[in-house]
Parts: C-alpha cells; sequence; structure tokens
C-alpha cells in the first residue's frame, strides 16, 4: 500500500512537469482568478456604490444648508414678492429648499440621522414610546369624532407622511371647492373668517376692533404693474377703490384708539414671510407713519399667500388665488402685563391634542412639549437641529410647571371638535404666571412647524383615523367657517361653565353656576 502511494505520487508529479500538466494547472489557475476578479469587481462595485451616494447625500446636505441660510438671509434684503420672483434661480434654489423641508419629515431622513448618531437614536426611541403610549387614546377618539362631511373625501398617498398628507388635502380642498362650491379651507386660508368662526362659537381668542373686508374683489392682473391702457387704468382704479375707503375708516378706528400697540392683520395672508401683520405703537406713530402704511396696506392688498417652498404649494396656491383682499384690526392682549405673551402651537389628531410646538418667546422657538411632561429643545447648535438631537429645555418648564396645559389642550381640541377637521394646528397665546388667560390666536391647515421625531407617528395616526372610518360623518349644510352654535356655546356646552377652562366667558355666560 505504501509503494502504490509513493508511485501515485511520482506519476502526479512526472504529469504536471507534461505540457498536459501544465495546460491543467494554467485552466485551474485561471478559473480561480477569475472567479477572483468577479469577487473583486463586486466589492469594488458596492464600495463605490456606497461612495457615490454617501457624496450625494453629502452634496445634497451641503447644498441644501446653503440654500437655507442663503433664503433667510435674502428676507432681510428682498420683500416677498422678490424672494418669489427669484426663488428658481441658482442662488436661491426652491428645489432644495422643498426637498430640504420634505426630507426633514420623511423616513429616508429620519433613518439617515439615527445612523449616524447615538443621541437622534435615543430621542428616536423616546418619540416612538410616546406614540405607543398615546396610540389607546387615539383609538378611542376615532370612535366618536364628528368629522364634518367637507373633509371626510381626503385619498390617502402612497407614501404616507405628513407633508404628503397635507399635500393630498390641498388636493381635496381644490376639488371640493370647484366641484361642489365648498369653501372650508377658509377655516385658516382667511384670517377673517377664521376669527369670526371664533368669535361665533365662543372660543377664547385674541379680540378684534374691526374687519374691514371687500367681497368679490379678486386680484386684478396687472395690480402690480403700471397700467398701460385706458382700459387698465379704469380697472386699476375699480380694483382699488375699496382698498381707499378702508384706509379712511382704519386711520378714524386707530386714531380713535386709547390702548397700544395696535395691530393690522391681512386677512387674506396667511404665509408668515409676508409680513402681513403691521404694528402701532403709539398714537403718534399713526400720523408720522401713515404713507407708510397706505403703502404696506396696497403692497397686501395685491398680494396672494405663495408656499413656494412647500410641496403643497400648488394646491394651496390655488385656493388663496380665489380670497378677496382684506384687513383686520386687533387690539393688544394683556397691556397691564410686562410680560410678552409666549405662542405654542398645538397639533390636534382626530380632536385629540398630540403635541405642542413653542414658535415664539423669550428663549426663542423650535421647543417640544408633549402630553408626559417633557420639555425638548432642538436648536442649541447646528449639529443638533441638523440631526434632530434634542435636550431638555429649562427655559419652557413653567409651562408645564404652572399648568397651562389642561386649559390648552382642552381649548384646542374644542375648535378641533367644533370645526370638525381630523387634523389641524389650533395657535395659543400662553401669559406667564396666569393660566387662565390663554387664548386662540389662529390655526393652520397646513403646518411648516418642525415636529422631528414625531412627524411620522402623527402622520400614521392622522391615516389611521381615514383607513378604519370609525368616525361619525356630520352634514351641517353649511361650510366649516360658517358652521356657528352661538356665542356662548363653548362655555355653556362645552366647557360646562367650568371657570378653570373658561374664567371670563363663564363669567358673563354661567352667572351663579360656576365650576
Amino acid at each position: 500500500g505504501t509503494m502504490a502511494s509513493v508511485r501515485a505520487g511520482l506519476w502526479s508529479q512526472l504529469l504536471g512537469l507534461t505540457p498536459i500538466g501544465r495546460l491543467r494547472r494554467l485552466l485551474a489557475g485561471d478559473k480561480r482568478k477569475k472567479k477572483y476578479e468577479r469577487t473583486w469587481s463586486m466589492a469594488t462595485y458596492g464600495v463605490c456604490c456606497v461612495k457615490v451616494s454617501t457624496f450625494c447625500m453629502f452634496l445634497f446636505v451641503v447644498v441644501s444648508l446653503v440654500s437655507a441660510i442663503v433664503h433667510e438671509k435674502s428676507k432681510h434684503i428682498l420683500n416677498v414678492e422678490q424672494q418669489e420672483k427669484y426663488a428658481n434661480a441658482l442662488w436661491l434654489p426652491a428645489a432644495f429648499d422643498r426637498a430640504k423641508h420634505y426630507y426633514s419629515q420623511h423616513e429616508a431622513g429620519f433613518w439617515l440621522r439615527r445612523s449616524l448618531s447615538e443621541a437622534s437614536r435615543k430621542d428616536y426611541d423616546h418619540a416612538t414610546k410616546y406614540f405607543q403610549e398615546q396610540l389607546p387614546y387615539f383609538e378611542e377618539s376615532f370612535k366618536d369624532f364628528p368629522l364634518h362631511l367637507h373633509w371626510s373625501s381626503l385619498e390617502l398617498p402612497k407614501t404616507v407622511s405628513f407633508h404628503d398628507l397635507i399635500n393630498q388635502r390641498g388636493k381635496m380642498l381644490v376639488r371640493n371647492l370647484f366641484e361642489h362650491d365648498w369653501e372650508d379651507y377658509q377655516i385658516e386660508k382667511d384670517k377673517c373668517s377664521m376669527f369670526e368662526f371664533l368669535g361665533a362659537n365662543g372660543l377664547p381668542h385674541v379680540p378684534w376692533v374691526e374687519i374691514l373686508r371687500s367681497e368679490n374683489n379678486k386680484p386684478h392682473p396687472n395690480a402690480n404693474q403700471a397700467a398701460t391702457t385706458v382700459k387698465d387704468q379704469e380697472d386699476s382704479t375699480a380694483y382699488y377703490k375699496n382698498l381707499t375707503s378702508m384706509l379712511t375708516r382704519m386711520k378714524t378706528i386707530l386714531s380713535s384708539a386709547t390702548e397700544f400697540p395696535m395691530f393690522i392683520k391681512s386677512c387674506h395672508i396667511t404665509t408668515g414671510a409676508a409680513k402681513s401683520v403691521y404694528r402701532i405703537m403709539d398714537k403718534s406713530h399713526i400720523e408720522q407713519k401713515w404713507p407708510e402704511i397706505e403703502s404696506w396696506a396696497h403692497r397686501m392688498w395685491r398680494y396672494r399667500s405663495n408656499d413656494w417652498e412647500r410641496q403643497w404649494a400648488v394646491p394651496f396656491n390655488t385656493l388663496t388665488a380665489q380670497l378677496s383682499p382684506g384687513f383686520m384690526i386687533q387690539g393688544p392682549w394683556m397691556t397691564n402685563r410686562k410680560e410678552n405673551p409666549v405662542e405654542i402651537k398645538v397639533e390636534v389628531i382626530w380632536g385629540r391634542a398630540y403635541l405642542a410646538f413653542v414658535s415664539t418667546g423669550r428663549c426663542g422657538g423650535d421647543t417640544i412639549i408633549l402630553r408626559d411632561g417633557t420639555v425638548t429643545r432642538y436648536t442649541d447648535s447646528l449639529v443638533q437641529n441638523v440631526l434632530h438631537q434634542g435636550r431638555s429645555d429649562p427655559c419652557y418648564q413653567w409651562i408645564v410647571e404652572e399648568g397651562h396645559l389642561p386649559r390648552a389642550w382642552f381649548m384646542a381640541e374644542s375648535a378641533a371638535r367644533l370645526m370638525g377637521i381630523d387634523a389641524i394646528r389650533i395657535d395659543i397665546f400662553l401669559l406667564r404666571g396666569d393660566p387662565m388667560a390663554s387664548v386662540i390666536n389662529e390655526d393652520s391647515l397646513s403646518s411648516g412647524a418642525e415636529y422631528r421625531w414625531h412627524f411620522q407617528h402623527m402622520a400614521n395616526l392622522w391615516a389611521m383615523g381615514h383607513s378604519l372610518k370609525k368616525y361619525k360623518v356630520v352634514d351641517p349644510q353649511v361650510d366649516s367657517h360658517r358652521w356657528f352654535r352661538g356665542k356662548d356655546y363653548y362655555t355653556t356646552k362645552i366647557a360646562k361653565c367650568n371657570s378653570t377652562l373658561s374664567f371670563s366667558l363663564s363669567q358673563r355666560a354661567c352667572a351663579t353656576s360656576l365650576i
């Protein structure tokens, strides 16, 4: 046996020396080489793809940041019309602004942030845990929510995200307007209609002195250009005739005011960047600044809101183009207080408040307050802002500790149910040291606030309600903004004369039956 093994080994060596043996070795080596080359090629391709993807993401983030910075700086140089005119120019790419906003709330953006930072992952985990804690309460809210008929035809997008749902809502409202002549969008897009709704249902709100509006006074196509023909001049004169009479009335009201500051708000403009609110500090300001006020009013009269940096620009711009211009004069709120109000934006979904977003206050904005009492800030640094790394915010902890939230949640939820709207943002003024003072300031159907990790969870709740269809459809035979129940309805029927929810209103409406 041993000799046989030796002979076999010798023959193998001899064969390896022959041309046939060498050929076999070459073929075997060639196969191994080709296999190695294929493996190496695939690995190289994979690494290349990763590098290209990483570079593209980095480039996108850098260009988006540059675009955002240029956009922000341009606000101090250009007026809002000029910003829109040059929005698509190379130095202010609107496409990047839209992408920046969209991916700040999309799962792809969340994944990238979580993969880059442990702090981001922890904040995301907290947001997910909060959603799971709130879900049972929302499952109950689905069952008894009185959804207005005009808001029941929302078509869910293929990709459920908060901004995609807002875009679908805009398309639904456009269909409702042109197919049924329903104008429910005015519950937000017309500030004057919004305040009339709040007053006609008794909801606590910032008071106004007078509303000056012009019905059926749509934008003239040449309103912002020089008249070139006699007909253009006649049309332009007619178009501004109502404004001239409004300015006369406006000056009379402001001159007779005894408390300041006073505010002039454009009814038909909701875009924050449009500077649609004019603040008058004292009586001398009226005479000294009146030419400036007239110029501002003419500019606002012809201007219409344009969400050019948002995904939903097309449908909502179509809606705001239908509005007639007008103005509202508001007096001061809590003039005898030294502390300026803080504004929180409360997102209400299916009649239940999910979170509050601090937009303005002594310590700035961009702080999120949850129902579990956590107060989280995201803008202490650029990295923290970009990666959604939340940190506890002691500056606004008083909102929780002083007990402002129960009244704010209740007020916002009541407003949403009275409107019959599935998801809406209710903006509320808070006054430090006085939880009873809070009032509604505005609302929004297309919120651009930065909700960070909570975007997707809120979108899921919004879509879930439409998928399950457990709500009650209500048809009051009027649009949402005209659904009036009476100036004492909130106090007597909803707050049930509970003075902790509606003190000043309860004094008048409930007399001796206060709780």
